[in-house]
């Protein structure tokens, strides 16, 4: 068997550039210190020599168009039964092969169907298969979490060979005739905002309510109201399978994750970023609403809620604000920093965004607010927040990298699984809330309270702000950020002081 080499890189260590001192976070929430440090290359030796011209080292291009260098290297035997390839994935969030199993926003095959690398990347694999959206690797014995995020990127799941994963299944296919047939959203079609009006156009013909629609790459998931005729319902549009859901399966945001509190072993950053007198506040601290009344065990109790402050925005009159999770605030609007117990009100909210889940706060006079989030380990520097991207290609596609940092978390990586929006409004008179799906890393952790953190692409533009994380699978919701425009809203640059 041919050794392979494996590279590990380790994002390069930024240079400061905040104004207002270091954006490191004072208390790092523990599940970023679970994540895995490393984005790892898995190349058959030539493939190596010729990328690099001659030299043994095969650089990493950054986001900023650098290149950096692997930390480790080291030659392996590509086999279950390798200790080192084992040890060296065991560290890995990303692995990276000579190929990629993503083009242009779409599953695809090893080249000319060989399977080999993958079959033998994790012990006791029986096979590997492409379930959109997940690469999937049955197996006579689960690894231990956490596993790497995507290989080849696709995001993975390992099943047993003796258990199937519901989460596997996008739904129940429709029954009904095709239609759209112009589209090649499989092989040529990028997915844009006019497909997404003609799928929906679709319904309004067929008088057809629905609540939800997402392209996840490969295929549709469409959610429709309880007691709809699946013989009615298209089973493609285009050339893309079309799966559905019913209104009673829509998960729902658990309000109760909000107050509960951190799991044992798990620590958040409640650190108060407002105490000095020229503090500096940014996207990913804790927020809190008012106490409220809740029984709990037949018992009435006092709890608060908390969440992750969002992003700096104007509207159109040059006002400027910050974004949260409404969900997450009482009637009274209060905005407290970190929480009600040890520190202040700090805002109000003042507009609840129709339909997003985003509310609209105003801070305290004086306060100082940035668009740069909090470095880490890995990035000292944080990332400045520059723009927001449009949800469709070429700016966004599924699979696409992405990043976010709040307090629950810390700094975590993750992809992007589908594109798409939820509809209200009547038949005749839809509105698109446009909504995306993630996955993130989040060491061996469900990534939980993340509710209002920016979530930014490789370019460091906001992709969507989060909304909750599905109870049944790592799913995660966010709100597209371009929903900010419909309302007016315009993320706002520089340090800005209320």
């Amino acid at each position: 068997m041919t050794s392979h080499t494996v590279l590990h890189f380790s994002p390069p260590k930024a240079k400061k550039i905040s104004a207002g001192g270091s954006p490191s976070r004072i208390k790092t929430p523990s599940p970023e210190k679970r994540c895995l440090p490393y984005t790892t290359f898995i190349f058959p030796p030539q493939t190596v020599t010729e990328a690099s011209r001659g030299s043994p080292t095969k650089k990493l291009k950054t986001s900023d168009g650098s290149s950096i260098d692997p930390v480790i290297q080291f030659e392996v035997k590509l086999d279950q039964t390798s200790a080192n390839l084992t040890r060296g994935i065991a560290q890995s969030k990303r692995l990276k092969l000579a190929y990629s199993l993503v083009e242009n926003g779409r599953p695809t095959t090893p080249p000319l169907g060989d399977w080999s690398d993958l079959t033998n990347l994790f012990p006791t694999t029986v096979s590997v298969e492409i379930m959109p959206p997940f690469l999937v690797f049955t197996v006579r014995e689960v690894p231990p979490r956490p596993w790497p995020l995507t290989v080849a990127g696709l995001p993975i799941m390992f099943h047993s060979e003796f258990e199937f994963q519901s989460a596997l299944l996008p739904g129940q296919p429709g029954r009904g005739p095709p239609s759209l047939d112009n589209l090649r959203l499989r092989t040529s079609t990028d997915y844009s905002r006019q497909v997404l009006e003609q799928a929906v156009q679709v319904f309004d013909d067929l008088k057809q309510d629905l609540f939800e629609i997402y392209w996840f790459g490969s295929f549709w998931r469409i959610t429709v109201p309880d007691g709809a005729d699946f013989q009615r319902l298209p089973r493609r549009l285009g050339d893309a399978q079309c799966f559905y859901r019913v209104e009673s399966e829509l998960p729902a945001i658990d309000q109760a994750a909000l107050r509960r509190k951190p799991p044992q072993g798990i620590e958040y950053d409640d650190t108060n970023y407002g105490v000095d007198e020229n503090a500096l506040l940014r996207p990913g601290i804790m927020l809190s609403s008012s106490y409220f009344p809740v029984t709990e065990n037949g018992q009435a109790r006092s709890r608060y809620n908390t969440t992750s402050s969002g992003i700096l925005v104007a509207d159109q009159y040059g006002q400027i604000f910050i974004t949260v999770a409404a969900h997450g605030f009482q009637e009274d609007g209060n905005v407290y920093h970190p929480n009600p117990d040890t520190g202040r009100i700090i805002g109000q909210v003042v507009k609840n965004l129709r339909g997003t889940d985003i509310a609209i706060v105003k801070l305290e006079p004086g306060l100082r607010y940035t668009n740069e989030t909090f470095g880490s380990d890995d990035n000292p520097a944080g990332f400045y927040i520059n723009g927001i991207a449009p949800p469709y290609a070429p700016h966004l596609r599924a699979f696409d990298e992405v990043k976010m940092n709040n307090p629950f978390t810390g700094s975590s990586e993750g992809t992007i699984m589908a594109l798409g929006a939820k509809i209200i409004g009547e038949e005749g008179n839809r509105k698109f809330i446009r909504h995306d799906w993630h996955m993130f890393e989040n060491g061996d952790q469900p990534v939980d309270r993340s509710c209002g953190a920016p979530i930014l692409d490789d370019q460091d533009r906001v992709v969507g702000l989060f909304r909750f994380r599905e109870p049944t699978s790592n799913l995660c919701l966010s709100i597209s950020a371009t929903e900010l425009r419909e309302f007016g809203y315009e993320i706002c640059g520089g340090e800005q002081t209320f």
